[in-house]
């Protein structure tokens, strides 16, 4: 089994890509194997609307060259940019690792909350909350006040901050957590939560990467009738004449 983890930034470099690809991997099942690939252009990181939209056209862009070579793709972005229009677009199974972990967390918990690096992020998840009918669910979206690319750089500081923000949530009502940003930059599904957190924590790496298999394993595929197949002899005459 080819999973694909397509990554909407431009900005990881060949040794960061390694590490996420050997995080990737720590979570599939024998015989599965993840292959992270990014778009050509975009941007650095993802921490705004602006960067998200165009984000989510590179990453449809890059769909329709990858996803012949796959047996599914994982958009590597808790943001989800570009889910709806891959999946119209694609002949494989989609999966967005936000849409995935929420509505997993309902088995989990009767409410969650969801960690995020910056404040400025609260907004966005919420509207992406919003978007799955799961506002209601969210008890608090809690930043760690840490820029994305600053999450791996120092990993003394991101600890701390997590640990801050995971009690903080606690306090607040969730009964689990959600490290947005995926796993907040690996950081969670690599070195994994803090010790004396006492709810469970929902990692989106691992989830993602075992929700592919599922689809794969049991034959699923994403409904006609939710995404309508795209025009591709429209696209191929237009969008993707190159």
């Amino acid at each position: 089994m080819k999973i694909l983890y397509l990554s909407p930034g431009s900005g990881m470099t060949t040794a960061e890509r390694q590490r996420r690809e050997h995080v990737l991997n720590m979570y599939a099942s024998a015989g599965a194997t993840v292959s992270i690939r990014s778009v050509e252009k975009g941007p650095v990181s993802i921490e705004s609307a602006v960067e998200e939209e165009i984000a989510a056209a590179e990453v449809v862009r890059a769909m329709v060259n990858l996803q012949a070579e796959f047996d599914a793709s994982i958009i590597g972005c808790f943001g989800d940019p570009g889910l709806r229009a891959c999946r119209e677009l694609a002949k494989i199974p989609i999966i967005g690792p936000a849409e995935s972990t929420f509505y997993l967390s309902s088995q989990v918990a009767d409410r969650f909350g969801v960690l995020v690096s910056l404040k400025r992020d609260i907004a966005p998840t919420r509207a992406l909350l919003a978007k799955y009918e799961l506002l209601h669910k969210c008890a608090t979206i809690e930043p760690i006040n840490m820029q994305v690319l600053a999450i791996r750089e120092d990993q003394s500081r991101t600890s701390s901050e997590l640990a801050r923000a995971s009690h903080k949530a606690v306090e607040n009502g969730a009964e689990c957590l959600i490290p947005g940003c995926m796993s907040l930059s690996f950081y969670v599904a690599e070195y994994g939560a803090p010790t004396n957190i006492e709810v469970p924590v929902l990692n989106p790496v691992g989830i993602s990467v075992r929700t592919a298999e599922t689809f794969v394993t049991l034959g699923m595929t994403h409904s006609r009738r939710s995404y309508p197949e795209a025009d591709h002899e429209k696209l191929r005459a237009t969008v993707f004449k190159a």
